[in-house]
């Protein structure tokens, strides 16, 4: 019997593990992978307080070591099974065997979601990107394509444009779908736009130096040379677990938490990507620490 179990060993999770371990909290993480979570697949972070420069797989390993110190992480790990037993306990059942916990926090991230277009997958990491906080500082003074036309798409654009990135959207409709003033923003500061244009294939040698674009109605293709593209299309909460266990997500499928990332499940948290927010490791993190100082009180 745990005092918390974690499900999902990313940025929030390893956190909330280390903090609640700390606090003399029996404390167990579970994942359906290898730790790290979305994290792994940031080829170098920047923007994490006191680390200048490191690969996001070297940040996770770090932080894995680290709450390995205070609990226990079983990596791996297929959830087949939640339930609420009498009072405050659940029990869970696994591939790696059977949990019970007085305390849930839901740590299961979100995946970006993409286009199977040739060349994305192989240019990951390589040029292509899901966040421009992420990695717009490598492409300064550089041509790059956001995909998109939502309020993810524009937001990035205007970032990069901000920064010095010199950045064109691609949409697939002739109008944006983003909020009418970020659409005003995206005017104001000259951004253009390829109307009517799907992302066909993606070209290079050892980073993404081309992109090649097709026009929906005309099917004429345009050849951009670029040195970057991204993706934003949105993202897909990994929200499986809270559904089944009856709690509240949003019209996008983001977990609703208080300020305490509180759900209206009893005992049950969720922080991270899977919470929606600003989708950066310091804040997943921070929500992590937030989870584990406000269940450890709760045991006191």
């Amino acid at each position: 019997m745990y005092d918390l179990i974690i499900i999902g060993a990313g940025p929030a999770g390893l956190t909330a593990g280390i903090y609640a371990g700390r606090a003399g909290l029996k404390t167990l993480i579970l994942d359906k992978a290898q730790c790290g979570g979305t994290a792994n697949t940031a080829p170098l972070v920047e923007n994490y307080p006191g680390i200048d420069k490191i690969p996001g797989m070297d940040l996770m390993k770090s932080t894995a070591e680290q709450a390995k110190q205070y609990c226990e992480i079983i990596e791996f790990v297929n959830i087949t099974k939640i339930e609420k037993a009498i009072g405050l306990t659940y029990n869970l059942e696994t591939n790696k065997g059977n949990f019970s916990s007085q305390f849930l926090i839901l740590a299961t991230g979100s995946t970006h979601q993409t286009l199977d277009a040739p060349g994305v997958e192989e240019f990951t990491g390589r040029g292509v990107s899901y966040c421009a906080v992420c990695d717009g500082n490598f492409f300064i003074d550089k041509e790059v394509l956001v995909i998109g036309g939502g309020n993810s798409a524009a937001t990035e654009a205007l970032y990069l444009n901000r920064i010095g990135v010199k950045c064109s959207i691609v949409h697939r409709r002739d109008t944006l779908r983003c909020d009418i003033k970020l659409q005003e923003d995206i005017a104001k500061n000259n951004i253009p736009v390829y109307w009517n244009s799907e992302l066909k294939e993606v070209k290079g040698d050892m980073r993404v130096e081309e992109a090649i674009l097709s026009n929906k109605f005309t099917g004429e293709e345009t050849v951009v040379k670029v040195s970057g593209i991204f993706i934003a299309i949105g993202n897909i909460p990994n929200n499986q677990l809270a559904l089944d266990l009856g709690v509240e997500c949003d019209d996008f499928g983001y977990i609703v938490t208080d300020e305490n990332m509180k759900t209206d499940g009893d005992g049950i948290y969720a922080v991270g990507d899977v919470t929606g927010g600003i989708k950066q490791i310091v804040v997943a993190a921070g929500q992590g620490a937030t989870a584990a100082e406000k269940i450890q009180y709760l045991l006191i």
